[in-house]
Formats: structure tokens, sequence, C-alpha cells
């Protein structure tokens, strides 16, 4: 009986570690996040586009760590308009992406994140650099659209910074 025991404890230790070694099932969705990282007087509301609700708040929640009463402006647009989206953050590129992280980490930068399928960068810019492309993701959206909005008041905020 305590051989059979063993074997089957084996045999089902071995199934939960190939479990737990499979590949997690690949993301569907993408997502494009902005975020101020420095001092400010006023929050900076970080912004969270996808073409799905469930991976926005996926990102809010496992990457950002924050849970649903944190400020964090979440958009779910057309999977059209996000990839002209990241088309135009991968058109403008990291500028700072080599400088020093210490340097970086104590000056006021914006991360854009950008995930997909495929893969997972982030960009840093400083102040400057973040509000042309703040300025270039808005012509690619609607007038009048809450997503244009959002990113005009993020952009707000940033030149406020710089005074």
């Amino acid at each position: 009986m305590t051989l059979k025991n063993t074997i089957i404890f084996i045999l089902l230790s071995v199934l939960g570690i190939a479990r737990a070694a499979r590949p997690q099932e690949p993301m569907k969705h993408s997502v494009v996040a902005i975020e101020y990282i420095g001092e400010s007087d006023k929050p900076v509301t970080p912004i969270v586009i996808s073409d799905s609700k469930a991976a926005a708040e996926w990102y809010r929640d496992s990457v950002l760590k924050r849970g649903e009463l944190q400020l964090t402006e979440m958009q779910v647009i057309d999977a059209s308009l996000l990839r002209a989206l990241i088309a135009d953050v991968d058109a403008f590129k990291g500028t700072i992406q080599g400088k020093e992280e210490s340097k970086v980490a104590h000056s006021k930068t914006v991360t854009v994140a950008v995930i997909t399928a495929t893969r997972n960068d982030t960009f840093r810019y400083d102040t400057g650099e973040a509000i042309l492309l703040l300025e270039s993701l808005q012509k690619s959206c609607a007038s009048g659209s809450g997503l244009r909005a959002s990113l005009a008041h993020f952009e707000d905020r940033i030149r406020a910074l710089q005074r």
C-alpha cells in the first residue's frame, strides 16, 4: 500500500510541475499605458488604453498595482485605433533609454508601456518629449473623444510641471 501511495504522489507531483511549467496563454489584447514618474504637487493620473476592459483592468491591478479606488484613467477603444496609437509610439521611440537609471529615476519622466501578444516594451521620455508624443497621439483620436480629452488633460498636467 505504501508503494502505491508513493507512486500516486510522484505522479501527481509530476503532473503539478508540468501544469505549472506550461506557458501561460498569450495575451490576446493590447495595452498602452502612460504614467508620470516624479515629484508633483497634484496627482498626474496614469492612462491605461486597451481594446479590452479586462486587459485594462489587468494592467491597472497587476502592473500599476492600483485598485479600483485609486485614480487611473482607463480607456477602452477600437482595436484599429489602438494599433494606430502603438504605431505612433513606435515612430516616436524612447529617446532617453540609454541614460543611467539613477538619473531617470530622479528626474521628471513619463513612461509609455506597450504590451501586445508579441511584445512588452517600455519607453521613457522627459516631460518635453512626452508632450510632443501626447500631441501626436491626440491627432490620432477623433475630436471630442474621451481618449483625446484624457490625453490633453495628461499633457496639461505635464506642461504645468515644466514651469
